[in-house]
């Protein structure tokens, strides 16, 4: 009897464990099973003369911008005054990955800025501060409102000034097999 009561309450913290994980998940916006994401197609909206900016989605939580800067002046990519905004309008920090497989354990504080010399390309992986659990859990956030876009928005220092650059995120739903 002991041993049953033993194994029972194994099961039962496994099964807890189990359905944890799972509202975690849900509550976080995530999910974790592939076939249940959103294509994402990001669309300029607003862009910044002289500077091609291109941003893509990179499947989960992550995302690449690819610039070209073809002013004569270096200008800088300010990552802590970029934003990502969600379906329901909540703004969330982009946060910078030099490396997507070596993700930070906590969001820095401060970011330091990018700089893009003249006439050259730059590259970089980014995701949102508040996504780090989820990145690691190989997770896809779901929008909550996929009748409505997201957007991006990066904050550029060209000449001094501060310029935004704005992209539009639209949803699709997920493939059906």
């Amino acid at each position: 009897m002991r041993d049953l009561m033993s194994s029972t309450t194994t099961l039962l913290k496994s099964y807890s464990a189990i359905l944890c994980v799972l509202a975690c998940a849900l509550l976080a916006g995530c999910a974790t099973l592939p076939d249940t994401a959103h294509q994402q197609t990001v669309t300029v909206s607003s862009p910044i003369k002289n500077i091609a900016v291109i941003v893509s989605y990179q499947g989960g939580v992550f995302y690449r911008v690819q610039v070209n800067n073809t002013l004569p002046a270096p200008i800088n990519l300010l990552w802590d005054e970029s934003t990502y905004v969600t379906t329901t309008g909540e703004s969330v920090r982009i946060l910078h990955l030099p490396n997507k497989d070596d993700l930070p354990k906590y969001p820095p504080a401060q970011q330091a800025s990018s700089p893009i010399p003249p006439n050259s390309q730059f590259q970089a992986d980014f995701t949102g501060d508040d996504w780090l659990d989820c990145a690691r859990r190989n997770c896809t956030p779901q929008p909550k409102n996929s009748f409505k876009n997201a957007a991006i928005y990066l904050t550029f220092k060209i000449k001094g000034k501060r310029v935004r650059w704005q992209g539009e995120i639209a949803f699709a739903p997920p493939r059906q097999p």
